[in-house]
């Protein structure tokens, strides 16, 4: 299915040396460029001859061809009519340097627009000079190509659907840049959905809207691999040309209004060439994924995504039963799998009859009755049956934790790593929670600041000892791996770590069964330290039965407070708090502590309040991993990132056994080794 896509680049990202150029394009395996800057100079500015005599036989030397030329056309202002007139005895020459080239494409713009001046205002005058260029390449056989981009009139969307339908010439058609609708503060897969019958070429260039920054593609949020695969299943034929923008070259310069730093961190620790082929691995990793998703999931006979569950205890019954009701699009529940008899008798009274249950997960696995792997057994279980279904080339989704120790873990990501093709994810469904998805956003987005301090005190997980006594795996070493960190504070981990990052340092005093009557932890106090110097506290147990729910993020421009994990206060400063530390004099402070300084006028407050969505996440997150599947899009909790509250429950642990502070990474051979003879002082004494 994708022998019609033809990846090319722009080679002049790489280096100005076009040798160096060529020689890298066919090193990657590549056989077409977009070419754009050559021996420091703009294509464009070659002559006719100099094309024929040094150019062609250049490629031509190398084996390579020119999907599209990159040319400045339309790089200039609106207003500017002596450029528009040089711009159309350029376009003329670009044409004839395409056909030389045998390049049917060339790449060009919509006009910078006078600033502080609304574009619409110079939709006629636009239409009337694209028009002009249109019938330019008309006469040469060429095809314009114009990209959106920020600060010119086809910038956003809905201009540019404006300008294809107006202008309304088969000579000229859109490129889809990413990166740019995302720098523009567009959604892409709206503006794909909108500009689609009209695209004949895609730019592979990623962005975020946080920093504005372009990020390798695939890592950003451009959508790249949902939209390519909808643009492929449905018979796109062509080229994706990267131009990944990911380290600062020598023809950026004249392709930018601004300063290019905006767009280009300079601190990658990259050259072109090692840029080049780190966006060119990962487009063909993606293309890889597209193509065994497509294959797999996009023909008449496979519309569903196939799920079998392993462990259909509380968990395991819940994910059968919404699937089994139709509450995921998309997917249907094949088969189950659980070691216990009884289970099956469950599974005849409550799933649908076509729904095969067996008694061996490898036998499940092996069967061929489906795509994707729900695992819900016992901790330990997890990395060890993610393993064996990813090396069967099944889609898998962990339930929470991903294991018990980091080094087994280390092990399964590894695996899912080395197989991009496959969809990989944790069931953390708090992270579908809206509330804690705004959370992240404005800590990301730096609206309070850089963190000083997080503190989350979480003892709402109230057990009686009835519920250990339910089964003889729950709160030991050898069945659970642990207690409450194991078992009931792997999401606000998780939450944690992914809305405040990895702290560096840790320091615990974990209680073992100090109100029940069981080996593992179910009283936890730690404290942390981060790279910046912050600080944190998390404190957890499972015999608090009136319970506290509350979770702060102290920044220097702001504090997030959470209260039951649906009520939230946000406190905005207008100053950060180090300009108000040097400004504000002592009588000024006074004044403030007198209730006399307008303390109020210094913050904005904003309160909300989310609801309990439980049941809800956990198929939000099943829904979000099928539309990975089916679809492309991205993962809210990539399998992978299911190590980082195992590390923070580990580092806890070691540092309560040992007395002394865990630095991260820690010492995972000696967690292991501490961990191992709790399981067996656990086992002499039953």
């Amino acid at each position: 299915m994708l022998e019609h896509i033809k990846i090319s680049g722009f080679s002049d990202e790489i280096s100005s040396d076009f040798d160096t150029q060529l020689q890298t394009i066919t090193e990657l395996g590549m056989e077409y460029i977009s070419i754009r800057g050559v021996n420091e100079k703009n294509f464009s500015e070659y002559t006719l001859e100099e094309v024929n005599s040094y150019i062609k036989p250049k490629l031509d030397e190398y084996k390579v061809k020119v999907s599209s030329i990159g040319s400045p056309i339309g790089k200039i202002f609106i207003d500017d009519e002596e450029a528009f007139e040089k711009q159309k005895n350029l376009l003329e020459k670009i044409c004839q340097m395409s056909n030389i080239l045998q390049c049917k494409y060339i790449r060009m713009f919509s006009f910078y627009m006078p600033k502080d001046k609304n574009p619409d205002e110079f939709k006629d005058e636009v239409i009337r000079k694209l028009k002009v260029f249109a019938n330019i390449a008309k006469n040469h056989d060429i095809i314009l190509l114009h990209e959106n981009e920020k600060d010119i009139y086809g910038d956003i969307s809905r201009r540019c659907l404006e300008l294809f339908e107006e202008v309304n010439s088969d000579n000229f058609k859109a490129i889809f840049d990413f990166a740019n609708f995302v720098q523009c503060l567009e959604d892409t897969k709206d503006c794909y959905e909108l500009l689609k019958s009209h695209i004949v070429y895609y730019h592979i260039k990623d962005a975020n809207k946080s920093d504005n920054q372009n990020v390798v593609c695939g890592t950003g949020e451009g959508k790249i691999e949902q939209i390519l695969t909808d643009a492929i299943k449905n018979g796109y034929k062509g080229f994706l040309t990267m131009e990944p923008h990911l380290v600062v070259f020598d023809s950026l310069k004249d392709l930018e209004l601004e300063d290019v730093t905006e767009i280009i961190k300079e601190d990658k620790g990259l050259d072109g060439k090692s840029a080049y082929a780190l966006q060119y691995n990962s487009l063909v990793n993606m293309l890889k994924k597209i193509d065994f998703r497509l294959n797999n999931f996009g023909g008449d006979n496979m519309k569903e995504l196939r799920f079998g569950i392993i462990g259909i205890g509380q968990m395991g019954g819940a994910h059968a039963t919404w699937l089994s009701e139709g509450k995921v699009p998309g997917a249907k529940l094949a088969a189950v799998c659980d070691i216990n008899p009884q289970k099956k008798e469950w599974a005849n009274e409550k799933l649908p009859e076509d729904v095969k249950f067996f008694d061996n997960y490898i036998e499940m696995l092996d069967s061929k009755e489906i795509d994707a792997v729900l695992i819900a057994t016992p901790h330990y279980d997890h990395p060890i049956i993610a393993i064996e279904a990813l090396n069967r080339d099944l889609h898998t989704l962990v339930e929470k934790p991903a294991g018990v120790y980091t080094k087994k873990i280390r092990e399964m990501n590894a695996l899912a790593e080395s197989k991009p093709h496959l969809v990989f994810g944790m069931m953390f469904n708090q992270r579908t929670n809206p509330l804690y998805q705004k959370l992240k956003q404005i800590v990301d987005n730096g609206e309070i600041g850089e963190i000083r301090r997080t503190n989350w005190i979480i003892t709402t997980w109230w057990r009686p000892q009835a519920y250990y006594d339910m089964s003889n795996w729950r709160a030991t070493w050898s069945g659970e791996g642990g207690g409450v960190l194991a078992n009931q504070a792997p999401h606000q981990l998780d939450l944690w770590q992914w809305i405040c990052g990895m702290p560096t340092k840790v320091r615990a005093n974990l209680q073992f069964g100090s109100h029940r009557d069981i080996a593992v932890e179910d009283d936890v106090t730690a404290f942390v330290e981060y790279a910046n110097g912050a600080t944190g506290t998390f404190i957890t147990c499972t015999h608090d039965i009136m319970g506290t729910d509350r979770f702060e993020i102290h920044g220097d421009k702001g504090k997030i407070v959470v209260e039951g994990s649906k009520s939230v206060k946000i406190t905005r400063l207008k100053e950060d708090e180090n300009e108000l530390n040097k400004k504000l004099t002592f009588a000024d402070v006074a004044k403030l502590f007198m209730g006399q300084g307008g303390m109020s006028d210094m913050m904005d407050v904003e309160e909300f309040e989310i609801p309990d969505q439980w049941g809800v996440q956990h198929v939000n997150v099943m829904i979000n991993f099928t539309e990975a599947v089916l679809e492309g899009k991205e993962l809210l909790a990539p399998g992978t990132d299911g190590i980082n509250g195992v590390i923070l429950s580990n580092a806890m642990h070691l540092s309560s056994w040992t007395g002394e502070e865990v630095e991260l990474p820690f010492d995972e051979d000696l967690y292991l080794e501490e961990l191992n003879k709790k399981i067996e002082a656990e086992k002499a004494q039953a």
